[in-house]
């Protein structure tokens, strides 16, 4: 599998929504004023953008202001004001895991046939199903956007099901496939025969209505599809490990200022008011089964099956 060019990250949380530059204490970015969502570091990037956004922020800057007294009432419960705080929590929560989500993804399809699986139009998107953590009352400033969700299950679902499950489920696709198709366009231009499709995920919260999505590519694999047992283990355990980190609040990343290609654990840490991601180790063979420093993780690859040790594990997946 190609090293998806994407998934090197900065270190700073957030960045802009055009060209990908990572926000700086000095140099804040900017929300779309219309949905409130996209972010942007200058005037030119929102500009340039505007071909790929202008559907689904007219889309999204619609249904933000006809939000159902219900859903905002749901978000309370945990902390929030509104439902726009709480979606830009849940993708504050993405992105701190994007590397470990997207792999997560990549490893479910391989899983169950890899490419040849999906269709065209799609039938199929990826759902995670998340708890919220936060608590009432807890300042926005203490929420670790590494912390504030939990995955509890994962998989597959039909999006005829997904969209017959509520009214607005549908509208959102359709509002938003202009942005999807452009997106195709750009990821197959920037990472060539390697980009097999999008697929679509669906980030649902316990106990809240609303729900997030994200467009994850697809990458074709060099070996022969079904995978055979070898393979399958080391999907297996990426799964475990991807899903592990997010749970217990390292994510996996693959930073602009590191040498090696392969993630590495961390935390995200808050720095002149801004969430930046600081890695556990330098290198995984740093890693030590002991340290207290990241206990947490421990038992975590201990429980990875493949015989690989976390290094050759993401090795070899990468080459799949």
């Amino acid at each position: 599998m190609d090293h998806h060019p994407g998934l090197r990250l900065p270190e700073m949380l957030r960045r802009c929504s055009w060209c990908g530059e990572a926000e700086k204490p000095s140099k804040k970015l900017k929300k779309c004023a219309a949905c409130e969502y996209a972010l942007y570091c200058s005037k030119d990037c929102q500009r340039s953008a505007w071909d790929d956004h202008k559907d689904s922020c007219r889309y999204m800057a619609k249904a933000t202001k006809n939000v159902p007294p219900a859903f905002e009432a749901e978000v309370r419960y945990y902390g929030f004001p509104n439902t726009m705080a709480f979606s830009r929590a849940m993708n504050d929560w993405i992105e701190a895991h994007l590397w470990a989500l997207q792999s997560s993804t990549q490893a479910f399809i391989l899983r169950l046939g890899g490419i040849r699986f999906l269709k065209n139009p799609p039938v199929f998107m990826m759902s995670f199903d998340s708890a919220c953590l936060t608590k009432p009352g807890q300042p926005a400033s203490e929420r670790n956007p590494a912390t504030t969700f939990a995955v509890r299950k994962q998989g597959l679902i039909k999006i005829d099901e997904w969209n017959a499950s509520h009214p607005t489920n549908a509208q959102f696709l359709e509002g938003t496939a202009a942005e999807r198709e452009l997106l195709s366009v750009y990821m197959e231009e920037r990472c060539g025969s390697a980009f097999a499709c999008l697929m679509v995920a669906v980030f649902k919260c316990r106990n809240v209505t609303m729900s997030n999505t994200m467009n994850f590519p697809i990458l074709h694999v060099r070996k022969r599809l079904p995978l055979d047992k070898a393979s399958i283990a080391i999907v297996d355990d990426i799964n475990t490990l991807c899903t592990g980190s997010i749970n217990t609040g390292f994510p996996l990343r693959c930073v602009e200022s590191q040498q090696s290609e392969l993630p590495l654990p961390g935390r995200f840490v808050r720095k002149a008011g801004k969430w930046v991601w600081e890695a556990l180790f330098a290198d995984w063979d740093d890693y030590s089964a002991t340290s207290q420093d990241y206990a947490a993780l421990h038992p975590v690859l201990a429980s990875l099956e493949s015989g690989l040790s976390p290094k050759e594990l993401l090795t070899a997946f990468l080459k799949l």
